[in-house]
């Protein structure tokens, strides 16, 4: 947000020219630019003005109490632009300087928001932010102001849709912290991740191999939560077999194209799946057909299902199929996800300390 705003004199709030009635030389202004210098002010901006002339007419400008710095006869336009920064500690991001010829060239280059009259030479418009409509005389300073009131406005809305962000931001930390919260005094829920715990660890100890499958996100999670067992968790140790269904992209579409797309899961445990072996289904509706023909087909084999699912109706055909149920009591897909992984860490963790302690005990 701009803070100060300062400008040359020459050029700028005047032509650049020189006139005289045959006695007296002066140089004009519009009323209008000296109304803006009061806006300013009015409006809380530091303002400054800086002219390469130190003459009568520039000695008006030391005597309006509107401006809060004033530098006449001054060559250096950068060093005085930094000098009244530093008197009024204010950063360059928050300094706006108009000028038009070679010597505001530094001063521009330093402020966070560079003006020029539409007039300048061309080595002050290729530096310059902004280049305005109105030439030097003709109402630059008035012109500025609605160029910085537009600017501030635009920056508080900026501001204010970064708060509003940071709101919606926390809005759904909340919801996670509250679900999360609400899984943790479910008690029949933290009871099945510990039943899902003893079943996969009796699978690995007999041999038996670990299949989950899921789509979209549950696809992901169910690749994350398979290499978690094949990697590592957090122990050195075995690798343990576990695989996800989704990922052979040409058996996935021989089988949607051949034959069914809920046929996915449940024709690659035909091939792959024996008596013993567990599949983790992860779907947050509890209504993905594939997962169900899934749990149909490994019970025919003779497999244990576990099911990572929302907040469901005890009426879904799959249930009878299921048997061990995490059902997170929700019905918002990213948050019921977010527990899902939460889940499924807690059970590779609680998997590999127990088959650790099995194997050192062997």
């Amino acid at each position: 947000m701009i803070k100060m705003f300062v400008f040359d004199i020459d050029g700028v709030v005047t032509d650049g020219k020189r006139y005289t009635d045959g006695k007296l030389v002066f140089k004009a202004l519009q009323m209008k630019d000296l109304d803006a210098i009061n806006l300013f002010a009015a409006n809380g901006y530091k303002i400054g003005c800086i002219s390469g002339e130190h003459t009568e007419f520039s000695s008006q400008f030391l005597k309006m109490e509107a401006l809060h710095y004033v530098k006449l006869g001054c060559k250096d336009k950068r060093a005085a632009l930094q000098e009244f920064m530093d008197q009024s500690h204010i950063e360059l991001r928050e300094v706006c300087y108009i000028g038009d010829g070679k010597y505001d060239i530094p001063a521009l280059e330093l402020a966070g928001l560079a003006i020029c009259p539409g007039d300048a030479i061309q080595e002050v418009k290729d530096v310059a932010d902004i280049v305005l409509e109105r030439k030097g005389g003709d109402g630059c300073l008035a012109e500025c102001y609605s160029v910085l009131t537009k600017h501030k406005e635009t920056d508080r809305n900026a501001t204010q849709a970064s708060a509003d962000c940071l709101m919606q931001i926390q809005e759904k930390m909340i919801d996670h912290q509250n679900l999360t919260e609400k899984v943790f005094h479910d008690d029949q829920y933290l009871s099945n991740i510990n039943k899902a715990i003893e079943m996969i660890t009796d699978c690995y100890k007999k041999g038996g191999q670990l299949f989950l499958c899921g789509n979209g996100g549950s696809a992901a999670d169910a690749q994350h939560l398979a290499t978690e067992f094949v990697g590592r968790f957090y122990a050195e140790r075995e690798a343990w077999n576990a695989e996800a269904l989704t990922t052979n992209t040409s058996i996935i579409t021989a089988l949607a194209n051949d034959y069914d797309f809920n046929l996915i899961f449940a024709r690659q445990l035909e091939a792959k799946g024996k008596k013993g072996d567990i599949i983790i289904g992860i779907t947050t509706s509890g209504t993905s057909g594939n997962i169900r023909m899934a749990f149909q087909k490994a019970k025919e084999i003779g497999m244990a299902t576990i099911l990572m699912t929302g907040n469901v109706s005890e009426y879904l055909d799959i249930l009878k199929d299921t048997d061990c149920l995490l059902s997170v009591p929700s019905k918002d897909t990213p948050r019921i996800q977010e527990v899902h992984i939460m889940t499924g860490h807690i059970i590779c963790e609680y998997v590999e300390q127990q088959l650790i302690t099995y194997g050192e005990k062997k």
